[in-house]
């Protein structure tokens, strides 16, 4: 019955078309049919053999929580994704259940066999420890859209946590604690054990374990292939793009955690005291500069202009360009006013991209201009926009909203980006500051102590980061309450995204205010606003209304405004031009008269042609590259479906990183 309904909804929707598309509907309809005969079979099983799994499900109760708890969560992923209910969905969530109840069910079987008070130990530790997983998988996926991935352990302290849990909605808290205590309290043991039919369980889950995935892997490895050689290329792209969100489904969170925790960074990047260059063949040569990209071009020399003496640099945190009305009509002109009048009136860029990211990955690529990322980087002599301008004379400072010891980085930010002075939270409240949450102080603290910090260096020339916290994702802060807040925003009140942006409007406003009223905003004075990078596309649905399109890339666009009553420098600054994170550095010492040294990625934006200037971004293992022409990504280490153009962008990438480590030594073309 319900593949008849379906069919005549399908036949229906089709209808519509000026030419029956037959071959499609003839694909849905096979999808149906099979899911169907697939669901059918199971119930007939499940109703022939009602007494023994009633049995099988008292024996063997915790393997059967964590397969129904595993369904559950299968299907808010399907709900989220908006995935389509065919026959490769269903095989995804058996696989997923039979992947995440295996470990639970080897413990079982120990336990079956031994008896003894550690193999019980050891069965209620498998439960308690996939459940526990289950919980931090969906956590992390409800802000990311992915299972954890191995940044997660990078950044994993203390404070982060206490900063999740302080920044977290009580009530839904004391609903997760409430409901992982009572799953807990359902650990049974069986009254009897019967060995021999534990032994035949273990080998149907076994057998359906490999027979599960085996076909779910074949089905959608081969069904989009399928679809291609028959002419649907558009379904056949579709079908992939749904297979990595069914992976999702499919994959054992439990041996992902594993995987991730013990993931050797080696294979992104080579050590080191092992790089070399290989020189660009002329093909390559001829792809990259039809990118924009220019092999061997001599920097511009410039010389010292210092047009500049205070450079103060705001990087708000997980800041998206469309979170401002100026780009995105689809938040309430209310929300960023004070923001937009400053973009109408000041140069900035429209298309300036995320490098890299989370935090520390968005500022390496502003600091050293790198799109790599890795530790090899942090060493005594590197290159880092800090260093370079306080070698020409520049105190340099780097003021963070957060702890010190979050990720380590009061030492590891300054063995990286060689500020003069960096301070944080404790540093703060050293200073008397106090009304700091679980991130970290808010962002009127920090603009008063920049306002502090400037003032007290008038006759210094000062380069000078503040780094705030209150737009992070999950939960941005506002510290207004509802009376002093727009009633277009207010109308909206449990989108805590707006009102965060319009904290951040407000703050901004105040900041500036009191810049001009103690005489601190002038000609020898640029204030630069941008991001560390752009806020996980998140399922969110408060997220959500703040638009689609740019806001749900992965890498996306994100602020640069740059802001002084001298604008003279930006005489040749174009807002359409192309730029991502590692041209920040490059850009801002071109500005300054100064020339940039050689392990510098990025480029001066100010000396590309706006129709020959582009972005590239680095996210994991894969190439962002963005330009007027277009946009592409291609994967670093996959080598699979990657035209000339993609393979000559990971050698420059590659080369980038190379040659930071070993400079201009460069072998022949291979």
């Amino acid at each position: 019955m319900i593949l008849f309904v379906e069919m005549y909804l399908s036949f229906q929707f089709y209808s519509r078309e000026p030419e029956f598309p037959t071959g499609i509907f003839a694909i849905d309809l096979a999808n149906a049919l099979f899911r169907d005969l697939l669901l059918a079979s199971i119930f007939m099983f499940f109703s022939k053999n009602l007494s023994r799994v009633k049995q099988i499900a008292r024996d063997y109760l915790p393997i059967v929580i964590v397969a129904i708890l595993w369904i559950g969560i299968s299907l808010t992923i399907i709900h989220s994704f908006k995935l389509i209910y065919n026959v490769m969905t269903i095989l995804s969530i058996l696989s997923g259940v039979i992947n995440n109840s295996i470990l639970v069910l080897i413990a079982c079987y120990a336990f079956m066999q031994w008896d003894n008070t550690l193999s019980k130990t050891i069965y209620f530790l498998s439960y308690f420890i996939t459940i526990l997983f289950f919980y931090c998988d969906m956590a992390y996926f409800f802000v990311t859209s992915s299972h954890i991935e191995k940044i997660l352990f990078e950044n994993l302290n203390t404070y982060s946590m206490l900063s999740v849990i302080y920044t977290a909605d009580n009530y839904v808290l004391l609903g997760i604690l409430i409901s992982f205590f009572l799953l807990m309290l359902l650990f049974r043991l069986p009254k009897k054990i019967n060995k021999l039919h534990t032994q035949s369980v273990v080998i149907i889950m076994i057998t359906l374990y490999i027979g599960f995935n085996f076909i779910n892997f074949a089905t959608a490895y081969v069904y989009p292939k399928v679809l291609i050689a028959n002419g649907f290329d558009e379904e056949g792209d579709i079908e992939k793009a749904r297979d990595l969100s069914r992976d999702l489904i499919s994959e054992s969170v439990t041996i992902n955690l594993v995987r991730e925790w013990g993931r050797n960074n080696a294979r992104q990047v080579t050590a080191s005291n092992q790089l070399y260059r290989v020189a660009f063949s002329k093909n390559e040569t001829l792809l990259l500069s039809e990118l924009g990209i220019e092999i061997g071009e001599k920097p511009i020399s410039v010389q010292n202009a210092f047009p500049y003496e205070k450079i103060v640099v705001i990087v708000a945190e997980s800041f998206h360009r469309d979170y401002l009305h100026f780009y995105n009509p689809q938040i309430p002109a209310e929300t960023t006013q004070f923001l937009d009048s400053l973009w109408g009136k000041y140069p900035h860029a429209d298309h300036y991209y995320t490098a890299n990211k989370p935090t520390t990955q968005g500022l390496n690529s502003m600091f050293l201009s790198q799109l790599i990322y890795t530790d090899d980087q942090s060493f005594e002599n590197n290159a880092t926009l800090f260093k370079v301008l306080a070698k020409n004379g520049y105190d340099t400072m780097f003021l963070e909203a957060t702890s010190q010891y979050y990720n380590d980085e009061f030492r590891a930010y300054k063995k990286r980006f060689g500020m003069n002075i960096y301070r944080a939270k404790e540093d703060l409240e050293k200073e008397g500051y106090i009304g700091s949450s679980g991130w970290g102080f808010h962002n009127d603290v920090m603009y008063e102590e920049t306002i502090r910090i400037l003032d007290q260096n008038r006759n210094k020339k000062l380069f000078l980061v503040t780094k705030t916290i209150d737009s992070h994702q999950p939960y941005p802060y506002c510290g207004l309450s509802k009376d002093d807040i727009p009633a277009a925003i207010n109308d909206q009140a449990n989108n805590v995204f707006l009102k965060g942006i319009y904290w951040e409007n407000i703050t901004f406003q105040k900041f500036f205010h009191d810049l001009e009223y103690r005489n601190l905003l002038d000609d020898k004075t640029l204030i630069i606003i941008t991001s560390d990078h752009n806020p996980h596309p998140s399922q969110n649905n408060h997220y959500k209304r703040l638009g689609e399109g740019d806001l749900s890339l992965t890498i996306a666009p994100i602020p640069l405004l740059f802001i002084s009553p001298n604008l003279q420098p930006f005489h040749n600054f174009s807002s359409a031009a192309f730029a991502s994170q590692i041209d920040f550095a490059p850009t801002l010492l071109g500005i300054l008269g100064i020339s940039s040294p050689l392990e510098f990625s990025g480029k001066n934006m100010l000396t590309v042609p706006e129709g020959r200037s582009y972005a590239v971004g680095f996210f994991g293992e894969t190439i962002y590259y963005w330009s007027k022409d277009g946009q592409f990504k291609t994967d670093m280490y996959s080598g699979k479906n990657q035209n000339a153009s993609e393979k000559a962008l990971i050698h420059w990438v590659q080369d980038l990183y190379a040659k930071y480590f070993v400079g201009n030594s460069v072998l022949g073309v291979q």
